[in-house]
């Protein structure tokens, strides 16, 4: 039954989609219009109403017809950013090169988005927010679902522009504007020009093949900076590793060989114009490491808040002190991971993009996050915990940091229902923040 539903929305789906691309609002109205009258007029013996419906259907047979003779020869070149950011405006270039012989005038263009559906699997095992709130046959069938699937697909919410009069051989520009829905990779396979007929009724429709990916960054919030006391520890291998990745160290000095260093560490040139070994001397560096804990392991129920506690991290990640403290994303996926962002504004670009590209955890225990940490604990000062519930686990797992005495700065993410207790936070209840899912916007509002 659920292929079959699938199938029929994908068929109401494409024709409803080449329906609005090629009527305008008053060609919908006259198609409309047509059906209606065509249906009421069909015993012509009792009634004139059939007249307006050949009236209607003429004009828009004109309409269509003269579309067929749309082929523009056009040349696209698109200037998009990298990044962009979930719900901001994206302002961009798009430059239209005449290649044809006669001016071409009254086009518009408008980014195609990635037209891929939603599979029967995906249709049967998504959640839209606020699903439980719609009434049951819409529940069951499941249509409202398949159009937010669609939306999320795509991306994003794109909008016409009318493009001046471009001479043969002359070059267009216009500035097109793309807002994200939401965060991740968005993909934009062309362009759309398209013209209206003299009747303005129509549209005759032609896409240029102008492939491109845009990442999208999480939406980011003011929220305060939590201050972490934490002392220095020393970090294996100095002052690289810990801004990149592999096991480079500091260099410090050089000095002769000693019977058990590693070959690695001999400095050839030096040991070429000397005449015996020398290696290379690394010193030890102590400074201050927080880690960014984020909790993934959400349910296709907790889709909501699993966003928001993406936005909670990626804003912390840009607000939180990046000169002499290092920052750790710590996190389960397919794997264990730990991202450790450079010094300075490039490592916050780092983790954004890596936090632009999550996905929920499934098949994996809880308890693969806590064997991470454990693995790390060392290293660290403090630890900030972004989570997706306040459930024993995860309070076992603060408790656990706590007990290893790092000062530890808790959010929690709450879906309905009262604020839970601090638990293992009681004694520093500043440092412990339940948020309500949906809540980001009004309680961190943007200046």
């Amino acid at each position: 039954m659920s292929d079959l539903i699938h199938r029929a929305f994908t068929r109401a789906y494409r024709a409803s989609r080449w329906v609005r691309r090629r009527f305008t609002p008053l060609g919908l109205f006259l198609l409309v219009l047509f059906i209606a009258s065509a249906v009421l007029g069909a015993d012509t013996y009792s009634t004139l109403i059939y007249q307006i419906a050949t009236l209607a259907g003429a004009a828009l047979l004109v309409g269509l017809l003269g579309g067929r003779r749309f082929a523009p020869r056009i040349a696209a070149e698109r200037s998009l950013p990298e990044l962009a950011t979930a719900g901001e405006p994206l302002r961009y270039r798009v430059r239209i090169r005449n290649e044809g012989l006669f001016p071409e005038k009254g086009l518009s263009v408008r980014e195609s988005l990635d037209p891929a559906l939603p599979t029967a699997a995906e249709l049967r095992q998504a959640h839209e927010p606020g699903e439980e709130f719609r009434n049951w046959f819409d529940r069951k069938l499941g249509y409202p679902r398949w159009e937010w699937l669609i939306a999320q697909k795509q991306g994003a919410d794109v909008r016409d522009r009318p493009l001046p009069i471009i001479p043969p051989g002359a070059t267009g520009e216009v500035e097109m504007e793309l807002i994200p829905r939401r965060r991740g990779h968005i993909r934009l396979p062309a362009l759309s020009l398209w013209r209206t007929d003299p009747l303005g009724l129509t549209r005759a429709v032609r896409e240029i093949p102008l492939a491109a990916t845009l990442l999208v960054l999480p939406r980011r919030y003011p929220i305060p900076v939590p201050e972490l006391p934490g002392q220095r520890h020393y970090q294996r291998g100095g002052l690289m590793p810990a801004s990149t990745v592999g096991d480079a160290e500091e260099f410090h000095a050089l000095r002769d060989y000693r019977p058990g260093d590693p070959l690695r560490r001999i400095h050839w040139r030096s040991w070429a114009k000397t005449g015996h070994p020398v290696v290379k001397e690394f010193q030890e560096e102590y400074f201050v490491r927080h880690a960014l804990v984020l909790d993934t392991f959400a349910t296709p129920a907790q889709a909501a808040a699993f966003e928001d506690a993406i936005s909670v991290a990626a804003s912390l990640v840009t607000r939180m002190p990046s000169r002499d403290v290092l920052l750790d994303l710590i996190f389960v996926g397919e794997g264990s991971h730990s991202v450790t962002a450079d010094r300075g504004c490039q490592g916050d670009a780092q983790l954004l993009e890596t936090l632009a590209s999550l996905s929920p955890t499934h098949g994996r225990p809880f308890s693969a996050l806590r064997a991470l940490l454990s693995q790390r604990v060392g290293l660290l000062s403090g630890c900030v915990c972004v989570l997706l519930g306040w459930d024993s686990e995860r309070q076992g797992l603060v408790g656990s940091l706590r007990g290893l005495g790092l000062a530890v700065e808790v959010y929690t993410l709450v879906d309905g229902g009262g604020l839970p207790a601090a638990g293992p936070m009681a004694d520093e209840p500043r440092r412990f923040h339940p948020i309500r899912v949906g809540e980001l916007g009004t309680r961190f509002p943007k200046p």
